[in-house]
């Protein structure tokens, strides 16, 4: 995997952070509409189209969770079986609203429907509630691993790595599964520390070849909001947490 990274530009939420490298790419669709948590068929085959033109082919930092249903696109770029391992607070599960849109919390279950060389996916740190919650014809294709567990532990980060079938892993991160002193988002959070998220993707690809990373979680404020004091902070923390996550990377994928 190469060790670029993309920026998509949804918003104007990674102005206020300087964690990106140099050759970073951006890619703006910030004038497509019918993207916000959800998106209708014609908005998504434009991001895609946005997304296939890129030159990078590294880790992508999508912005706010409420465009999180990007993965989809970009797991379907795939060309091999590989098992999807997605730390999220929550499933991303739902039932779609209607068949013309995809949304922020549905977008694993058409990805499981629609993609046949997702062989698994694998949940880290999702709410307790929402993981027993996952329908019961789905419980041989996805592993949950959710909030209560201690991922500190090397006997979990071993469970984790036993998980996973495919030799080749896609990382997305949600950092809602994240405490809230690590970072900040819009979503409600889970309690995982940072250290343990950057341990467990150092444990996969020691076992494992990735073959592909998005980040997103950011926090979006309205415009004329960005230079309030909380909402600078909340920039800073997301930038911190950013940094480390490319820094981990760049290191070990």
């Amino acid at each position: 995997m190469q060790g670029s990274t993309t920026i998509l530009g949804f918003d104007q939420v990674y102005l206020d952070q300087s964690f990106l490298t140099t050759d970073s790419e951006w890619i703006d669709l910030s004038d497509i509409k019918n993207t916000f948590g959800y998106c209708t068929n014609q908005s998504l085959k434009v991001i895609s189209a946005r997304l296939s033109s890129r030159r990078n082919r590294g880790i992508i930092f999508i912005g706010s969770g409420n465009y999180h249903y990007v993965t989809y696109l970009l797991l379907a770029e795939l060309q091999l079986p590989f098992t999807l391992v997605l730390f999220d607070y929550h499933t991303d599960m739902l039932p779609s609203l209607c068949p013309a849109l995809l949304s922020c919390g549905s977008w694993v279950l058409k990805a499981l429907a629609k993609l046949p060389l997702l062989k698994k996916v694998v949940l880290i740190g999702v709410r307790n509630d929402l993981a027993r919650a996952i329908p019961q014809q789905l419980r041989k294709k996805v592993t949950v691993f959710d909030s209560n567990y201690s991922f500190g532990e090397d006997t979990i980060k071993k469970a984790i790595i036993a998980a996973i079938p495919t030799s080749s892993v896609y990382l997305s991160i949600d950092k809602d599964v994240l405490a809230e002193t690590e970072a900040v988002t819009n979503w409600e959070q889970g309690n995982m520390g940072l250290a343990q998220l950057l341990e467990i993707i150092e444990s996969i690809a020691l076992y494992k070849k990735i073959c592909g990373i998005d980040v997103c979680g950011e926090y979006t404020v309205p415009l004329a909001e960005r230079f309030y004091r909380k909402n600078r902070q909340a920039a800073k923390t997301n930038e911190q947490a950013n940094q480390k996550i490319l820094n981990t990377i760049l290191r070990v994928a």
